[in-house]
Formats: structure tokens, sequence, C-alpha cells
């Protein structure tokens, strides 16, 4: 009943602002090969947060080491709607490590292009504008395959990097975007903001869990809106020098 007032209680309180939570993974293993390796990879990975009825994505944050501290975030990006291969076309992360905002990308942002499905490039923020750098410890990899979430095959990316080498911490903010050359809607993103602006950009927190088994798309999208007011409440509460909870990570 506690739980059940809880959830009541966030969901009014709710802000209505972009803002999601990553999960821990659950006991599947992962294999970065840019398609679902099987039906239940990632059943249990992260809420799902939808671009408009298009797109479909998902992401969980892995402890790899605790000494040093070495934490990894891992996207599944599903493009529902684009079973074609373009040289235009692309996916795009944009991320605000530190939450700092601002108007153009500083030195701490990162934005990670893959063009035409076959070339990564990374870039920093230079205070104006974006300068090519090396693109460090980055696992991705995309494919046009069925998923459980579409048995028509589209466009799937994979997407792992090492978090502090773009400069996220435990909570950090960024903006997914995807592009499709063959279609007249545009650039789908996530939130629908400027790519240069990371003060618009959207809110990453996280918890020490999984997402819970048995849980429909529905409400594991309302689980993660509960999370969220709670996670977002508890890290006003706190310095911006925030730890992860390494006492509860022995997964």
């Amino acid at each position: 009943m506690k739980r059940i007032l809880l959830v009541a209680l966030c969901i009014m309180t709710l802000s209505r602002g972009y803002e999601r939570v990553d999960y821990n993974p659950d006991d599947v293993p992962l294999v970065i090969d840019g398609n679902w390796t099987t039906d239940d990879e990632w059943t249990l990975k992260g809420a799902v947060t939808m671009i408009g009825n298009e797109v479909a994505f998902r992401s969980v944050w892995t402890m790899v080491s605790s000494d040093p501290i070495i934490v990894t975030d891992t996207f599944l990006v599903e493009f529902l709607s684009d079973n074609t291969s373009d040289t235009g076309d692309y996916w795009q992360m944009c991320i605000d490590g530190n939450q700092d905002g601002g108007t153009a990308p500083a030195t701490e942002d990162y934005r990670i292009d893959i063009v035409g499905h076959t070339n990564l490039t990374v870039y920093q923020g230079t205070g104006s504008g974006w300068a090519e750098v090396a693109p460090g410890d980055i696992e991705w990899a995309n494919s046009l395959s069925a998923s459980p979430t579409n048995s028509t095959p589209h466009w799937i990316l994979e997407l792992n990097f090492v978090k502090d080498q773009l400069g996220a911490g435990p909570t950090w903010n960024f903006r997914l975007a995807v592009f499709d050359e063959n279609s007249t809607a545009g650039v789908l993103a996530w939130p629908p903001t400027p790519r240069d602006e990371p003060g618009r950009w959207g809110v990453q927190l996280y918890l020490t869990e999984v997402v819970p088994e048995g849980f429909g798309l529905g409400v594991v999208v309302l689980l993660s809106s509960v999370a969220l007011a709670v996670s977002l409440y508890c890290l006003r509460k706190r310095s911006r020098i925030d730890k992860y909870d390494i006492g509860k990570l022995g997964r």
C-alpha cells in the first residue's frame, strides 16, 4: 500500500520535462552486434523511451570496475520506420556530462555522430562549436534487423561508451537524434531541441536496480517516471559531487 501511495504522489507531482532513468542490466549478456542477439537480450534493460511513434530507445549503466571506478552506458535505439540504407542517414548523441547547460557546446560537452551506418566521429565542444577528437573506448554496431519490438526489419543501433571519457557523471544530460535521408520527417530527437544548445537537452538519472520483470511497455514507462520523481528529489538534496552507491552494486 505504501508503494502504491508513493506512486500516486509521484505521478501527481511529476514534472513534464524531458527526464529519464538508467537502470542496471539483468543477467542476460549484452552483445554489441546491432540487433537483439536473443529475444530477451533487452527485455529487462531499461525503461523504453519513445520519440514519437518512430523511434524507441532504452539504456543501462554498468559498473565495469570499482577500483578504479569505470562505468559504461549502453543504448539500444530502434528506428522502427527506417528500412533503407542512405549515405546521409545518421545516429547522434550529444552529452553534457556535468549538466552545466549553456547556449553553445562547452569544452566539457561531447557529440557522437554515426553517419551512413558506417562511420563514427566524436566531437568536443569549443565554447562556440565542435571540434573532432579521438573516439576513445566506444563500441557500436547497427543493422537492418527484425526484433521483438517490430517484426519488420528496421535499423537498430547498439552503442556502448565509458561515461567518464565523455565527461558524464552519475547523472548527466543528453540529446539523442536520428535522421533518415529517405524520409520527409526530418531529424527526430529526444528532446526535440537544438543540437548545439546543451541547456535544452534532457536529463539522465539512474537507479541501482533492474527493471521489474513482468511489466508491459506502458507500466515500465510509468515506473520510469516514478523513479525519476524520486531520484530528482534526492539529487536536489545532494552536492554536485555525486558518487555511485558502490555498496549496492554487487550485480
